[in-house]
């Protein structure tokens, strides 16, 4: 064999197969970009100068390893499609004479050559978009961007290095491939269609139980404690519910069909469900991967813009107020000398205090069971699904906060304020003192933010100071001090961001700082405007991974599409070719390819459509503990983002139906 045959035979392949390779190297390239400007931001040194972007740092290093993941299994996924193209090519080489060595170092050089290209065109690509996504996430995160260089040498050798394994373990697997089959079954490998798949039943029930499941603790799950741990668990389901569906539901309503004689046995209809059918197998898988990849773009991407553009209701709900004084751990009998300094402070600060808040709040981690409320020593309360946090106010506070008259007769009696639909007794008990419910309260401003807690959160309103001491001194004998008391004094401030921290300033000196208060306290002085940067930082980190993800996923979707649109296309084109000579119209053949391509394309679409929909009351919730409670400003972003995926998704269906066809139609001349 001649010194450079096997080199230039490589480099003769790639343009061969231009059109099955050509769309695989720009995903490579896509996705090397994405990993180095991903790696580059998560260890830049550049971004330490800048004051609070720890979190943003960490959701940059997830979304690097979350770019690494795909990429191991789509560019997998991906070269499985071309291999199984080439397999009769290859099988005809071993046929004229090449052994299967020079086979494996054909497809060796070849792999070098895509490494080599895709590399240095997704580096340089990923280099010159670097500085770009630096400047959108400062801009994302409201901070002024930094002087940096494009160039990150140790992103560059992570990235090399990451994606030399891949493509060194992608050739690996062709020569497992290759190596395992004889050269006629290389020379038919493209040819071998599926055998007819069998609806197995109880995948088809353990399809429907799992994508039921899922739904049903969407659907239920209320606890913000019990949403967070079984989210995860409900995405599972589903997951494995979509392939189920895919791979016997369908098959299992083929079928049906199929016995549907007047149905069936039209030109149309048979030809659709015959060959859906025969190859539902292998078309099943692809259509479950874009139905989950559909779903995670239209969630990930929804939730994230949401998130970023109600900042300011986010903050009103967690931040009642421009000004807010948080006093730990103090006396009931303290609170009027500390009101008194607070209100002369205030006055002498030349400050307009406006809607004032104030109250005092005692706070208890406790377990639930039955009606009783009860203290557990010996648990991790953190770690138990039936923990609640129960806050004691007296009456007075109630009555100043909402503005109400309410009354109570006795020191046992009590409002509650309680989740939707969790408490429904008459009677209260906690620890063992039994109180009379008079009348449960819907809700109220503090517990409105209350949201914010990760367990349910009860609001028990006593008559007075004593009856609330009373309640918490039979715990404090029998554990100790185990209630958290604070003062909370609150009030907005009539001015810009600048007036709101400088009022802020001045009261942190003069109250924690100063030493002039009357007792010893303790806490803090939080202001909105402080917020803001710490919100941008969260929230713009988040929404610079949703639409990264997102276009990562998107790209993903499209090439699934088209690839498996190719597939078929080579593979329709001798079964179209025998329909016209059994008696079928070009008309009726071009009819068949439409409803096939119709069908395929639309249904992963309709169906992440519905996985959405029913993730909804979940996600709702999960942005509740966020602190975003504009549901319909949650629907309208959803629709628009499902409407907006839905054109980009139909631009896909027009493109790759003119691929199919075009594929189809050279057998159909």
């Amino acid at each position: 064999m001649r010194k450079y045959f096997c080199p230039r035979l490589a480099f003769q392949n790639l343009g061969k197969n231009r059109s099955s390779y050509f769309s695989y190297m720009i995903t490579c390239v896509i996705t090397i970009a994405m990993f180095y400007i991903m790696s580059a931001l998560a260890t830049a040194s550049d971004l330490d100068q800048l004051y609070g972007l720890r979190e943003v740092r960490a959701f940059l290093s997830y979304g690097q390893w979350i770019v690494g993941i795909f990429a191991f299994v789509f560019l997998f996924y991906t070269h499985s499609f071309i291999l199984k193209r080439r397999k009769k090519e290859l099988g005809l080489y071993n046929i004229l004479g090449m052994e299967k060595k020079h086979i494996a170092l054909v497809l060796f050089l070849e792999t070098l050559y895509c490494a080599l290209i895709t590399l240095i065109l997704g580096l340089f690509f990923g280099i010159l978009l670097y500085r770009a996504s630096q400047l959108f996430l400062m801009k994302l995160v409201h901070l002024e961007s930094i002087p940096g260089g494009f160039l990150s040498p140790g992103a560059a050798a992570s990235t090399v290095f990451f994606f030399g394994i891949l493509f060194f373990l992608t050739f690996l697997n062709t020569l497992r491939q290759i190596g395992a089959v004889s050269p006629i079954e290389l020379l038919k490998g493209s040819q071998v269609g599926e055998k007819e798949p069998k609806a197995k039943i109880l995948l088809v029930i353990g399809g429907i139980a799992c994508l039921g499941g899922g739904y049903y603790i969407s659907i239920t799950a209320t606890s913000p404690m019990e949403t967070v741990g079984l989210f995860f668990f409900a995405v599972i389901l589903v997951i494995l519910g979509t392939y189920a569906l895919f791979t016997s539901v369908t098959i299992a309503f083929l079928k049906f069909l199929r016995r549907r004689k007047k149905y069936y046995y039209t030109p149309r209809h048979f030809t659709f469900i015959s060959g859906m059918l025969y190859r539902m197998k292998q078309n099943a898988v692809g259509l479950a991967n874009i139905c989950i990849l559909s779903t995670m773009v239209l969630v990930m991407l929804s939730t994230s813009i949401l998130l970023y553009v109600s900042i300011g209701d986010q903050q009103r709900t967690n931040y009642p107020r421009n000004i807010e004084i948080d006093i730990n751990s103090i006396n009931t009998e303290d609170i009027p000398a500390v009101e008194a300094f607070i209100d002369q402070t205030v006055a002498d600060l030349s400050v307009s205090a406006e809607n004032l808040q104030r109250f005092h709040e005692t706070s208890l981690l406790l377990f639930t069971e039955g009606n009783r409320f009860y203290f557990d020593i010996n648990v991790n309360a953190y770690s138990e699904n039936g923990t609640v946090l129960v806050n004691l106010l007296t009456l007075a506070d109630y009555n100043r906060l909402t503005g109400e008259n309410l009354t109570l007769e006795n020191a046992d009696d009590i409002y509650l304020v309680a989740p939707k639909d969790s408490f429904q007794e008459d009677t209260l008990v906690l620890e063992n003192t039994s109180l009379h419910i008079q009348k449960r309260i819907p809700s109220f401003e503090i517990a409105d933010g209350a949201l914010k807690y990760m367990v349910d959160t009860y609001y028990i309103i006593a008559k007075d100071d004593a009856a609330v001491q009373a309640l918490r001194d039979p715990l404090a004998e029998k554990y100790g001090d185990v209630a958290f008391t604070s003062y909370v004094y609150a009030f907005d401030v009539d001015g810009n961001d600048d007036a709101q921290i400088a009022c802020k300033n001045a009261l942190t000196k003069a109250i924690f700082d100063s030493g002039l208060v009357p007792v010893s306290i303790e806490g803090s002085i939080t202001s909105v405007a402080e917020s803001t940067d710490s919100y941008y930082q969260l929230y713009g980190g988040l929404l610079f991974i949703g639409i990264f993800l997102g276009i990562l996923f998107l790209m993903a979707t499209v090439l699934i599409i088209y690839y498996k649109q190719m597939t078929e296309g080579y593979e329709d084109q001798a079964r179209f070719e025998i329909m016209q000579h059994v008696g079928m119209s070009r008309q009726e053949v071009r009819g068949t390819i439409k409803t096939q391509v119709l069908s395929v394309f639309f249904l992963p679409l309709g169906m992440a459509c519905v996985h959405t929909a029913f993730a909804f009351p979940i996600i709702t919730r999960l942005l509740a503990l966020l602190m975003m409670n504009n549901t319909s400003l949650y629907i309208i972003g959803l629709v628009c983002t499902i409407g907006v995926f839905a054109l980009f998704y139909t631009i896909v269906y027009l493109i790759t139906a003119r691929v199919y066809h075009k594929i189809v139609a050279v057998k159909m001349l």
